[in-house]
């Protein structure tokens, strides 16, 4: 029930906003069902309240909530065979509740506290730079779970370009903050740096930007991190499952971008504000790690499990 931070929900709002969101789209939406409560569309509708206010709003307890969230996947259980023909739907709902799985373990780690496991990234073992010819390739996704922000489908042409086969590592980034002064990444004590040959993480787009130039280096865009993660192959270590890589794209639409479901998920964060994250973390469902998922967030944020891969001009 505790808010530890403005920037994230208390954990229990969390859970029944899952439950409120699966049974808004999957209950309510296509099936005209009555709401359990006429209250929660208040409560747990993202967009009513703002995260930092949330810990004031009279929210379920723990035990409430898992019954709701209980009573909501029971009745759509029972209609699985009428929801099967709307695949998008059943994907945007499930993947919804994977990603705030995330959502609750990036609040865990604000308050210090134990994540799930694996508990931290895997160790970066590979070193050097892949160069990435020029010419065309196909950015974007058509595939059925794919999100409203990751279509079209359409061809993209760019230069050549070199990107690092390995991710920023928390001892290089110890260099760095030594060498410029830098703010330490959440929890660090620079005498104890942890895990040296763990990918950074934590780091904001600001500190990413900062160490890529520090290096000679720069952020890749989040075109030239797709084509890398769809065609160096093992050449990208640790292109998912590490840890989410900052590029230096804004959030934007692409051509013929049609807002589906609804426009809150993704119109309403297009422009100059919102920098683009690529590759998903240790914590991020494989399903959403894939190499056309677009994740976004403020360039000062570092409560994300971000971290750097550098790219640069041949």
């Amino acid at each position: 029930m505790h808010q530890f931070s403005p920037l994230q929900s208390p954990l229990v709002w969390d859970l029944a906003h899952i439950g409120y969101f699966e049974e808004l789209w999957l209950l309510r939406r296509p099936n005209g069902r009555d709401p359990v409560s006429p209250q929660f569309d208040s409560l747990y509708d993202s967009f009513e309240h703002t995260r930092a206010e949330r810990g004031a709003l009279p929210i379920l307890a723990p035990e409430a909530a898992r019954a709701y969230v209980t009573e909501v996947r029971e009745a759509v259980l029972g209609l699985l065979p009428e929801l099967a023909g709307d695949d998008f739907l059943v994907g945007m709902v499930a993947q919804h509740e994977l990603q705030h799985g995330e959502t609750m373990a990036q609040t865990l780690a604000l308050a210090d506290l134990p994540g799930p496991p694996p508990h931290g990234p895997p160790e970066v073992q590979a070193t050097g730079d892949v160069l990435v010819p020029g010419g065309e390739f196909t950015l974007g996704s058509d595939e059925p779970w794919a999100y409203d922000n990751e279509r079209p489908e359409h061809v993209v042409d760019l230069p050549p370009f070199r990107i690092d086969s390995a991710l920023v590592t928390n001892a290089e980034y110890a260099e760095y903050i030594e060498a410029v002064g830098a703010e330490t990444p959440l929890h660090w004590d620079l005498h104890a740096v942890p895990a040296a040959r763990e990918p950074v993480q934590h780091v904001s787009y600001d500190e990413a930007d900062g160490y890529a130039r520090w290096a000679g280096k720069r952020l890749p865009t989040e075109a030239e991190w797709e084509k890398a993660a769809k065609t160096v192959g093992d050449g990208l270590e640790h292109a998912q499952g590490a840890v989410w890589q900052w590029t230096s794209s804004f959030f934007e639409g692409y051509p013929g971008f049609r807002a589906f479901p609804y426009p809150e998920y993704s119109q309403v964060f297009f422009g100059e504000e919102y920098r683009v994250l690529r590759g998903g973390s240790w914590v991020t469902d494989p399903i959403v790690a894939r190499p056309t998922f677009r994740n976004w967030d403020l360039p000062q944020r570092r409560q994300i499990f971000s971290g750097i891969r550098c790219a640069s001009d041949v």
